[in-house]
C-alpha cells in the first residue's frame, strides 16, 4: 500500500491505494467530470501536494493560467491570506469564486497551488512578528467587552447590513448592547486602512449607544490600541493606525 491519499474530481478520496489501484485511477482520468487527481502524503504536510490534469486521452499536464489571470488570482489570494481569518482551503475557494468560469476560470487545483506558495511566504513573515500583535490586542479587547455584557463579534458575516440583522441571534442573556466588525472591515484593516468598529445598544435593554461606544473605546485603549472617535453614537469607532498582523490559522 502507498502512503498517500488521492482525491479526484468525481469521487471520494482514496486512502493508501495499491500501485495497481493508483494506476487504474490515473488511467481513467480525462473522462467527463473526471479531469484531475490531487495526491497528498500520509501523514500530510500542510500545503504540500501533487496535482495532474488531463482532457480525454491527451497527455497529463499541470494546468496553467495566462499571466493576467494569474496575477489577479495571486492578488486575490494575498488579500485573503493577509486577513489571517481563513484557512488555506477557504482562501483557495475564494480565489475560484472571484472569477467568471465562462471568461477566466481558475480551478480549485490552480488556486491551491497559488495559495500554497503565498501561504508559506506569509508563515515566514509572521515568524518575525512580535509575540503580541495588534489583532491579538483587538481580540483581548473584544473578550473584555463580552465579559461586560456586550455581544462582541469579530469578523462576522459580510457587511454591516447582514451583521446587524444577525447580531441579535448571538446575544447572550444579559447583553445590553453589541460591538462587531465584519469581513469588509477586516479586509480594509489588512490593507492598512485601520479597523472600523460598529456598536449599539439593544432597544429592549434601555442601553444608550453613546455609553456603549465609550465602553468600546475604553476596552480598546486598555489594551494599548489607538482609537479615533468623537463621541457621536452615529459614527463608527476607528482603530488607527493599526498593523494587521494576524497569524494564519493552523491546519488547512
Amino acid at each position: 500500500m502507498l502512503a498517500i491519499t488521492v482525491q479526484t474530481e468525481s469521487g471520494p478520496a482514496l486512502a493508501r491505494p495499491s500501485a495497481g489501484e493508483l494506476t487504474a485511477l490515473l488511467r481513467r482520468i480525462g473522462g467527463d467530470d473526471d479531469h484531475f487527481a490531487v495526491v497528498e502524503r500520509i501523514p500530510g504536510a500542510d500545503q504540500v501536494f501533487l496535482q495532474t490534469w488531463r482532457a480525454g486521452a491527451g497527455p497529463f499536464a499541470t494546468p496553467g493560467l495566462d499571466p493576467q489571470t494569474r496575477a489577479a488570482a495571486e492578488e486575490r489570494a494575498r488579500t485573503g491570506i493577509r486577513t489571517g481569518c481563513w484557512t488555506a482551503e477557504e482562501v483557495a475557494q475564494g480565489v475560484c469564486d472571484a472569477f467568471d468560469p465562462d471568461e477566466a476560470p481558475v480551478t480549485v487545483g490552480q488556486a491551491r497551488r497559488i495559495v500554497a506558495q503565498l501561504w508559506q511566504e506569509r508563515l515566514a513573515e509572521q515568524a518575525q512578528w512580535p509575540a503580541e500583535t495588534d489583532p491579538d490586542r483587538v481580540a483581548r479587547a473584544f473578550g473584555a467587552l463580552a465579559s461586560q455584557g456586550l455581544t462582541a463579534l469579530v469578523n462576522v458575516t459580510c457587511c454591516s447590513g447582514c451583521a446587524l440583522s444577525e447580531v441579535a441571534g448571538e446575544r447572550a442573556e444579559g447583553d445590553r448592547g453589541f460591538a462587531f466588525f465584519h469581513h469588509q472591515d477586516t479586509a480594509a484593516a489588512a490593507d492598512g486602512h485601520g479597523l472600523s468598529i460598529r456598536y449599539g445598544g439593544y432597544p429592549d435593554s434601555g442601553a444608550d449607544s453613546a455609553a456603549i461606544g465609550r465602553a468600546v473605546t475604553a476596552a480598546l485603549a486598555d489594551v494599548g490600541l489607538p482609537v479615533v472617535w468623537d463621541g457621536d453614537p452615529t459614527k463608527v469607532i476607528e482603530v488607527t493606525p493599526l498593523r494587521w498582523h494576524k497569524r494564519l490559522p493552523a491546519g488547512r
